[in-house]
């Protein structure tokens, strides 16, 4: 990884934060630490423990200059990159691409709409001859404010195209944004600035600049660095050659043993070869040239049965597939040239003919070795989509996944909460929990109303996974918390609505009456209340799980690495930590018949 100090970055790598030596800095506002923790009732206010892999800048609001920033030592065009950052209470902080465009951190926990200097906005560019109130222009809001609170981590992907230049060093074409994801939802989609922003590191554009991460505006931290920096030019395709084939023919059958209809050379790949739209097979061989060592990742799109072999190896293997539909996989390629096989049978009318290959690899994004015509998007329903301009209840099928690896699961009995301060949860009727919590838009219905639908909807937002378990039980030791209502004697009593339409649900479990009420506080977080009518002896309320939870400060608790925080109405409560099965869990006795607490995130 020394390569990342001194020259451009081929490919994604992750930047090492076992100390400053990818960095200039010319104070000691930024070390590298083991973890850290933001006070979040506190202006400004961060602690770190000592160790690796977290970049911190502890930093003294009002001692401005750029003395105080960080400076990567290698230097970037298209780039993208991903990180994690936590903000401190009121902090203020930018990624500047190539040293000149600002990516905005900034604590917008509870703002409703945000400006382009909150979180995630495209900061605006700065022109001091223009009159008072005009000086500030072209900065960009965020779509949505997605902003988690101050001391949780957060995470932003961007994905950035450099301004161009002809030979003679002059620009032709501006800077692009090509999108700004924060905390997994979509905030910018191809933001074009016409120069650098607003404390830029040069006056002017440049083809190539480096990192830099304002540290002269208060406390923040940074950790898993990921990029991968657009310096190769892209493979190529060419030796194109074709044959083609109709009448009943399956995927299967052997076409050595058949007469082609068809032979000939193409300059790109398109399925307009072929005479007939459907009962057809064919088959294209080329040479692809990768121009460095490394993974390269093949995307088809051929309706019907297709493959698609690199030096006679399957890397799409054979499979079928509707004419919207796109098949992916990665196979590391030497450098040098290889030939490539694409293989396509369809036999069905209904399909639309299509073909399409997008292949990306080491140091050059995603390139299409196909005409324009041949390829089709997919299929795209208008969205129809519920919005929480009032308190809403909906209710549907909700699918979710507990991580990446693991399989969907679906709650049958879900119902969505929506509130016009753009914060909502989902509350599985089935066991008294609260599955999720999102902040942005509501729902996404057009699973469940499109056509005939298949009963779910989308939550539209920022979501956080709470846990799919019951609430309330009765646990001794380390045994295993009930991850259904067996034994509970739980039974749904439905939800009733109050004057403004936020529902209070109600079961029985334990044999005691159960009220569970959730509600918005401040625009910032989600307050619960649940009543339980003669509690029996021993009952505990399971508050969250997680990898880890952290207690930061009386009554306040980060969950899952500090994903979100649960916060005690009652500070004399003693949680207890318990590990179980691998996990954390927060777990509360139900005192006085009542459990109550926050949900900040």
């Amino acid at each position: 990884m020394a390569a990342l100090v001194t020259q451009s970055v081929h490919a994604q790598q992750t930047v090492p934060l076992n100390d400053l030596s990818a960095f200039t800095t010319k104070s000691d506002n930024w070390k590298i630490v083991g973890n850290a923790t933001a006070d979040i009732s506190k202006e400004n206010a961060m602690t770190t423990t000592p160790g690796k892999g977290v970049l911190a800048c502890t930093h003294e609001k009002g001692k401005y200059g750029n003395q105080y920033e960080l400076i990567s030592n290698f230097k970037h065009g298209d780039l993208d990159i991903e990180l994690d950052f936590m903000l401190s209470k009121g902090s203020n902080s930018g990624i500047y691409l190539q040293g000149n465009y600002e990516v905005q951190l900034f604590d917008s926990w509870g703002k409703k709409t945000a400006k382009y200097n909150d979180c995630g906005g495209i900061y605006e560019r700065w022109n001091d001859t223009k009159p008072e109130g005009e000086k500030g222009y072209e900065g960009y809001a965020p779509r949505f404010n997605v902003a988690k609170a101050p001391g949780l981590w957060q995470n932003i992907k961007i994905s950035y195209q450099a301004p161009r230049f002809d030979a003679n060093g002059k620009k032709i074409s501006n800077a692009v944004f090509l999108s700004v994801v924060l905390n997994g939802v979509t905030i910018h989609e191809n933001v074009e600035v016409s120069g650098p922003t607003r404390g830029s590191l040069t006056a002017e554009d440049v083809p190539m600049g480096p990192l830099r991460f304002q540290g002269d505006h208060g406390s923040l931290a940074i950790k898993n660095i990921v990029i991968n920096n657009f310096d190769k030019k892209p493979g190529t395709l060419s030796d194109l050659s074709y044959k083609t084939y109709y009448g009943n023919i399956l995927e299967t059958d052997d076409l050595g043993k058949l007469t082609p209809a068809e032979t000939g050379k193409t300059e790109v790949l398109t399925w307009e070869i072929l005479k007939e739209n459907n009962n057809y097979s064919y088959v294209y061989t080329g040479t692809y040239t990768a121009p460095t060592a490394g993974e390269y990742n093949f995307r088809l799109q051929a309706p019907g049965n297709s493959y698609l072999r690199v030096d006679g190896k399957y890397v799409i293997d054979a499979q079928w597939k509707a004419d919207n539909e796109f098949r992916e996989a990665k196979t590391n390629l030497t450098a040098g040239d290889h030939k490539i096989e694409i293989f396509n049978n369809k036999r069905d009318g209904w399909l639309r003919p299509a073909l399409g290959l997008w292949i990306s690899g080491p140091g050059f994004r995603e390139v299409a070795h196909h005409a324009k015509s041949s390829a089709m998007s997919g299929r795209i329903n208008d969205p129809i989509l519920i919005s929480a301009g009032t308190n809403t209840v909906t209710r549907s099928f909700m699918d979710f996944k507990k991580d990446e690896k693991a399989k969907r699961q679906r709650v049958v009995h879900a119902v969505s909460v929506g509130s016009p301060a753009n914060l909502h949860y989902t509350y599985d009727m089935d066991k008294g929990n609260v599955l999720q919590v999102w902040r942005g838009e509501f729902l996404d219905a057009t699973p469940m109303w499109h056509d005939r639908g298949d009963g779910s909807s989308r939550p539209r937002g920022s979501v956080t996974l709470l846990n799919d378990d019951m609430l309330l039980g009765k646990t001794k030791g380390n045994s295993k918390w009930q991850s259904d209502t067996t034994g509970s004697r739980y039974r749904p009593k439905g939800y009733v609505l109050d004057e403004t339409d936020v529902p209070t649900f109600q079961y029985q479990a334990f044999g005691s009456t159960v009220t569970d009420y959730i509600s918005v506080v401040n625009n910032q977080y989600l307050e619960r209340i649940v009543k339980v009518n003669n509690p029996v002896t021993d009952l505990v309320a399971r508050l969250a799980d997680g990898s880890l939870i952290e207690k930061v400060a009386d009554g306040l608790y980060a969950v899952d690495n500090k994903s979100y925080y649960i916060q005690l109405a009652d500070k004399t409560v003693k949680p207890e930590i318990r590990s179980a099965n691998g996990q954390q869990e927060l777990l509360v006795p139900v005192r006085n018949g009542e459990v109550k607490y926050s949900i900040l995130f």
